[in-house]
């Protein structure tokens, strides 16, 4: 379904490279100008797409060949396997990954933060949910178990009085939501725009839980782009090319329209409904202070075995 919509919806011309961007070659002082990049069809990926669009990866010297992923658990075996050099995931997966080891890893650049009504729980109309007290014995769809938002909604729970082993859990990934909302096959799910607001259009389901608007977990950083060690330590130019030009395009991305207008292109959605959806913060700049947050909250539930310290993950290129 993602290489649908990244494929389909505007031609995978724009994805791998603007024409712009491919008339200016800096690569000669790149170790590896050529790279391959895992990619979910999220709002969280706006910065990476603007870039693209405006040129500034052409503009280090980077051509980059995009990577279709299902959702963002599915960069940690793009990266194993050696099939992408960097992806896109939420911090959960990162961070429970690296501390069981499945790969040595290197933050390279924040994606998405969240902010109110950005990451939901949604339900029908007619499912009687109201609020977090209301899903206790009731199926909620993620995405990924123990991903930000699952994290978010125990915490959630917790300062509700709710136990959430009293909620049952179903995987269903972000782009078919709508659909298992309107056919009854969860009775809530956890949902990211663009597909709160297409299950709103098609069913009417509405938020029953703000997972990051005011309360305990407010503003609470969500994804980011991340790489494994090796490919930071064997070609840190390259690395270092990518930051600067995410960093472009997230300031851009500081505008709501910009990313309105470049969502269509990659999103499988319409100018009409990406003029309706939420739109996260996408910041400029790591921050461990941040994300040691998420860290600390996995450890709080049991996601973590212990403290994880984000600091040295974090990738810094050489002055």
């Amino acid at each position: 379904m993602a290489v649908g919509m990244l494929c389909t919806t505007a031609g995978c011309g724009l994805l791998n490279g603007s024409r712009e961007a491919d008339s200016t070659d800096n690569s000669h002082h790149l170790e590896k100008p050529n790279i391959n990049v895992g990619v979910s069809p999220l709002i969280d990926a706006a910065p990476f797409y603007i870039a693209q669009q405006k040129g500034y990866f052409a503009a280090e010297g980077l051509h980059i060949k995009v990577v279709p992923a299902v959702s963002g658990a599915d960069t940690i075996p793009l990266l194993a396997g050696g099939h992408i050099d960097i992806g896109i995931s939420n911090w959960a997966t990162i961070l429970s990954s690296q501390e069981k080891q499945v790969g040595n890893y290197r933050i390279l650049f924040d994606a998405g933060q969240g902010r109110s009504g950005v990451i939901v729980v949604a339900a029908r109309p007619d499912s009687g949910i109201r609020g977090p007290k209301d899903l206790v014995g009731k199926t909620v769809s993620t995405s990924t178990v123990n991903d930000v938002p699952s994290l978010a909604l125990k915490a959630i729970l917790q300062a509700n009085g709710v136990d959430y082993n009293q909620v049952h859990v179903a995987v269903v990934h972000h782009p078919e939501t709508p659909a298992a909302l309107a056919n009854k096959l969860v009775d809530a799910a956890i949902q990211v725009e663009p597909y709160i607001t297409k299950a709103h259009e098609q069913t009417g389901t509405e938020p029953v839980v703000d997972l990051f608007g005011p309360g305990v977990m407010h503003d609470l950083p969500i994804s980011g782009w991340f790489g494994l060690k090796k490919f930071t330590d064997g070609d840190p130019k390259t690395a270092a090319a990518f930051q600067r030009a995410m960093a472009k395009g997230a300031a851009d991305a500081a505008n709501d329209q910009t990313v309105r207008q470049i969502l269509p292109s990659y999103a499988g959605i319409d100018a009409s409904t990406a003029a309706l959806v939420t739109i996260p913060v996408f910041p400029t700049s790591l921050s461990a202070t941040r994300l040691q947050r998420v860290a600390d909250l996995m450890t709080t539930y049991g996601q973590l075995k212990g403290h994880l310290d984000v600091a040295p993950l974090l990738y810094t290129p050489q002055r």
